[in-house]
This record gives C-alpha cells, sequence and structure tokens, in this order.
C-alpha cells in the first residue's frame, strides 16, 4: 500500500537524499551499477513509480546517469565529496574564523569533506597567488563545489573573474560570501550570500546626520573592498538626499588607517573639516581611532565614528564603536545551504541572500556620552 509520505510526494525526495549521501561517502563506485530499481522498491518497501521519481531526482540532480542495456551508475560529479573553500581575507581579519568553523562542522555532518585552502601570506601579491594555487587545485580535483570569498582591489577584481571563469568552465557550483565580484549596480551570474552593504552605507549615513554631524568623511585604504564601495554608494545617495546644497560628492580620505601624515595633510585642505568619519571595518576604525587622537581629535567630542561587522574590539574600544553587526555562523549555514541547493540544481536562477544586518549604536557617535 502507498505510504502517506509516498502519496505527498515527498517520500521519494527523502529516498534520492539518503542515497546522495551514500554516494558522496563512497559506497557506490563509479565503476559498479547503482542499485536497481527492483533493489530500491525491495529496500525502502515502496512501489515502482516511487523507485522510479527516486531515481530520476538523483538524475535530475545529476549523481547519477542510466546507461542503456546496462543499469545506473554514478556520475562524476555525484562522486564528487570535496567541497572546497577559498577565503583570503582570514589571514588579515578575525571576522571570517567562525565562518570557516562552521562550514567545517555543516561539511563534517553531511558526509562532506572540506578542504579549505590556507591563504596566509601578509602580502595581497602573496595570497593572489595562493587563491591561484588553490582553484587550481579545486580544478584538477574531484570537486563538488567551492565557496569563494572574492579578493579585493583592482588586481583582485581581474584575478575573481579569472578563478571563477575556470571553476565554471569545470561545471563547479560556486557560491560567493560577504559580496559580489563586481559593483553595484553591476550583478555576477553567482549567488551571494552577505548583507546588502549599500542598504547599510545608507543607514549609516542617516544615523551620523541624526547624530549631529554635518561633514560626513569616509576612510579608504590602498584594500578598496567591493562591500566598503558599495556602502559608499548607499551613504553617498543618502548624503545627497539630505544636503542642502548641490551635492559634490563624498569626501574620501585615501590613507592607510595609521597615516598620521596624510591624515594631517588631508585635515589641513579639505574644503570641509570633517566631524564624522565612515571606516570600512571595525579593526581599521580602531586603528583609525589611535590616529585621531595622536592628531588631537577625540572621539566623540570632535569626530564621530564608525566600523563594520560588530568584531569584539568594536565594543572594547574606548568609546566602544557604533558598528553594524554580521551574523557570521548564519552567513555560513546560509551559504552552505546554498552551496547544496546550486549542486543538486545547477541551473537556479543567481541570487543575492541579504543576511539582517542591524546598527548597533554606541558611543563613538554620542557626543553627549
Amino acid at each position: 500500500m502507498t505510504s502517506e509520505l509516498e502519496h505527498k510526494g515527498l517520500f521519494y525526495r527523502e529516498i534520492a537524499d539518503l542515497l546522495c549521501t551514500e554516494i558522496r561517502e563512497g559506497k557506490y563506485a563509479r565503476e559498479h551499477a547503482f542499485p536497481s530499481l527492483t533493489n530500491i522498491m525491495r529496500r525502502f518497501d515502496v512501489s515502482r513509480g516511487t523507485a522510479v521519481k527516486s531515481v530520476e531526482e538523483l538524475k535530475r540532480r545529476g549523481v547519477v546517469k542510466t546507461v542503456s542495456g546496462s543499469g545506473i551508475f554514478v556520475t562524476r560529479r555525484g562522486s564528487a565529496n570535496k567541497i572546497g573553500l577559498i577565503v583570503p581575507g582570514v589571514a588579515v581579519t578575525d571576522f571570517f574564523k567562525p565562518i570557516v568553523s562552521e562550514i567545517n562542522r555543516l561539511a563534517r555532518k553531511l558526509g562532506y569533506q572540506l578542504v579549505f585552502g590556507e591563504v596566509w601570506s601578509d602580502s595581497h601579491e602573496g595570497r593572489i597567488q595562493q587563491v591561484r594555487d588553490l582553484a587550481a587545485e579545486f580544478i584538477q580535483g574531484n570537486f563538488a563545489g567551492v565557496i569563494y570569498e572574492p579578493l579585493s582591489g583592482k588586481t583582485g577584481d581581474a584575478i575573481n573573474a579569472k578563478i571563477l571563469e575556470l571553476l565554471t568552465k569545470k561545471h563547479i557550483p560556486v557560491v560567493l560570501l560577504d559580496c559580489d565580484i563586481v559593483r553595484f549596480p553591476e550583478r555576477s551570474s553567482y549567488d551571494v550570500v552577505g548583507v546588502n552593504d549599500f542598504e547599510c552605507g545608507a543607514r549609516i549615513a542617516r544615523h551620523l546626520l541624526d547624530a549631529g554631524a554635518m561633514n560626513v568623511h569616509f576612510l579608504i585604504g590602498s584594500l578598496f573592498p567591493t562591500t566598503f564601495a558599495n556602502r559608499l554608494s548607499g551613504a553617498e545617495a543618502m548624503l545627497a538626499l539630505a544636503s542642502k546644497t548641490p551635492w559634490k560628492g563624498p569626501d574620501i580620505l585615501y590613507a592607510e588607517a595609521d597615516d598620521l601624515d596624510a591624515f594631517k595633510r588631508y585635515f589641513k585642505n579639505c574644503k570641509r573639516s570633517p566631524d564624522a568619519f565612515v571606516c570600512s571595518n571595525d579593526v581599521i576604525a580602531s586603528v583609525f581611532k589611535q590616529t585621531l587622537d595622536k592628531a588631537g581629535l577625540r572621539v566623540p567630542r570632535d569626530v564621530l565614528l564608525t566600523g563594520f561587522a560588530d568584531l569584539p574590539v568594536a565594543s572594547l574600544m574606548t568609546p566602544p564603536l557604533t558598528t553594524v553587526r554580521q551574523d557570521r555562523v548564519a552567513m555560513a549555514r546560509i551559504a552552505f545551504r546554498r552551496l547544496l541547493e546550486r549542486i543538486r540544481s545547477p541551473k537556479l536562477s543567481p541570487c543575492d541572500i541579504f543576511m539582517p544586518a542591524p546598527l548597533i549604536v554606541r558611543e563613538s557617535t554620542n557626543r553627549s556620552a
């Protein structure tokens, strides 16, 4: 008798999920025939129709194929039990460590082997070469999919496109972490899991205006990540809307956070003296705060200051830093789940998956504190 689950059309997917897990664990070798429809019917005590639908589901996912006159066989994609993870930023910030840890936990739980390439070089050029080497390893190996955090900077923009092109040619699904490989308003053909940086930038600018800032400035170092470029666009849009005079564009200090001389030159020559600074992340904001101290400017009395990500350093600063919170563990879970969906259905349309990103207001933007 057909079970209730079969009647609902769900049981065949559960069979497919179980068989998929067993394929990844290496239970069925590619050179040997996969269980027949009769074997599936007997094992799961289901009708022939349900057995057929479960095999069709596996074929739709690309993990098995039917060879006329020989039976059902596991495909190369089906036997792929490794997931690659490339996170260049893990060498320079603590932001990605919880993400890497959670993806590794999920991979092991579901029978995948996570291959995390170490990107440890102190130099941007060194990280680029290491990412190239990792991508080559993934292309040559039998990988089910890759989660990739794009490299930042102009050189990184070119490398990102090349690496993803090679992975795509090998039909290896990719999910991008934290940002796209192109800047707003452009859109690549890959899934992106992160936050809506344009919206976050606008929210930061609105808060600074409400806090009394008249001249909001931005700090941009040698590495200009796509995420901050998109936030800058959002903040610029908000500041332009709020401006009572014709908008002439944002005021930007192009310097490293600890470059006191560059800041002094900028402060001396800028037409609108800054009373607020927006930094790309909390670590940079903490370093820049020390530069402001050396220049004789106090936060928040003279200059309001914001960061991004809500790393531990944000709440430990004096004064504590206003920032935007990113749930990194949730980001890892969503990125991993989307990669599994992409592995099962390679023809899914690319999408942006935005995480909640609340503004965490602290004393660094409160002059009355």
